[in-house]
């Protein structure tokens, strides 16, 4: 049991890392010849910076990659991604992104219906959507195919809190964290770890969640907001001023 957490620790803290590796290595390439495989892995290192501006460039890689390669269901899924996490980030419309990655998803899907990243996408479509249901059986669905995905995993914890089941969120996020304590998204697990601790009424603990989010990240909006909520239930009423002009 031991070696085996290890392990999945070890697969899902390096996940971030190797992407980056795979991107140096892409643009030792020249242009011309970079392949569908090449245009994804860049996209996914332009992803993982976790920036408006980088967002915007890993979505045009990988329509790229999609124009070279239509039925390529990572690329497909990674993008329905990175609209309804733009979304989820404060940088785009929800109404504006959710039809757009709702017919990536639903594409990845048909295209690769192995790969966590497709389910992952379809069931963030379905969270932002509040179809709770159908979205925790996505997210159940991706980490079966690939047990390690924190990043699956942290927004499965929050889905399970919207869905009343807010011991298991706070299980589920907290394993998130731990499968990749480096990840560059903990602050967005910090946030939703905050959130589910707010929903359960425990608000001491979301405000240090929260204020660990903000420590990472300054400019996270549902990080302010949590912490905003959090410490005006707690009676704290200058940090809620504090964090509400944050």
């Amino acid at each position: 049991a031991v070696r085996d957490e290890i392990t999945e620790s070890i697969v899902a803290a390096i996940e971030p890392q190797l992407y980056a590796a795979e991107n140096f290595r892409a643009r030792r390439k020249p242009p011309g010849s970079l392949d569908a495989w090449d245009l994804v892995m860049r996209a996914l290192s332009h992803y993982w910076r976790v920036t408006r501006q980088d967002n915007v460039v890993a979505q045009a890689l990988l329509e790229k990659a999609i124009t070279i390669d239509p039925d390529y269901g990572q690329a497909l899924g990674v993008l329905a991604t990175s609209y309804t996490f733009s979304a989820h980030m404060g940088w785009a419309d929800m109404a504006t992104a959710a039809p757009i990655a709702e017919r990536a998803a639903l594409a990845a899907i048909l295209a690769d219906s192995e790969d966590p990243w497709a389910h992952y996408a379809l069931g963030s479509v379905y969270l932002f959507s509040r179809r709770f249901e159908d979205s925790l059986a996505e997210f159940e669905l991706a980490l079966r195919l690939n047990p390690n995905f924190a990043f699956s995993q942290a927004f499965y914890a929050v889905t399970l809190c919207y869905s009343g089941r807010y011991e298991e969120g706070d299980v589920a996020i907290r394993r998130a964290l731990r499968l990749s304590p480096r990840d560059p998204l903990a602050a967005t697990y910090y946030g939703l770890g905050a959130y589910i601790q707010y929903a359960a009424r425990r608000y001491d603990e979301a405000i240090k969640l929260a204020r660990e989010s903000l420590r990472q990240r300054a400019d996270f909006v549902g990080a302010h907001r949590v912490l905003t909520a959090a410490s005006g239930m707690a009676g704290d009423r200058e940090l809620a001023v504090i964090a509400l002009q944050g």
